[in-house]
């Protein structure tokens, strides 16, 4: 299961889900694509669930939803929004 670092707090606005990393004082503002993977990790959900969603909402191919859900993911990580 993939989790948030606990210095990660998630918020939703009028426009859209956003990251704070109260650690480094930065913030993530993300598109919805991105807002739904985090909404679907929050959740309880996994990185295949995420991509079942986006292929779902926004009708792309399954193979291109899976790399940018791992694109997404991946920077996440790099950046030490998500737990290790």
């Amino acid at each position: 299961m993939t989790a948030f670092a606990g210095h990660v707090t998630v918020t939703e606005t009028d426009y859209g889900v956003v990251l704070l990393d109260q650690r480094q004082g930065r913030y993530w503002k993300l598109n919805p694509t991105a807002g739904l993977v985090v909404d679907t990790l929050r959740a309880g959900g996994t990185e295949r669930d995420a991509v079942a969603r986006v292929v779902g909402r926004f009708a792309v191919d399954p193979d291109r939803a899976a790399a940018d859900v791992a694109a997404l993911l991946a920077a996440m990580r790099a950046a030490g929004v998500l737990a290790p």
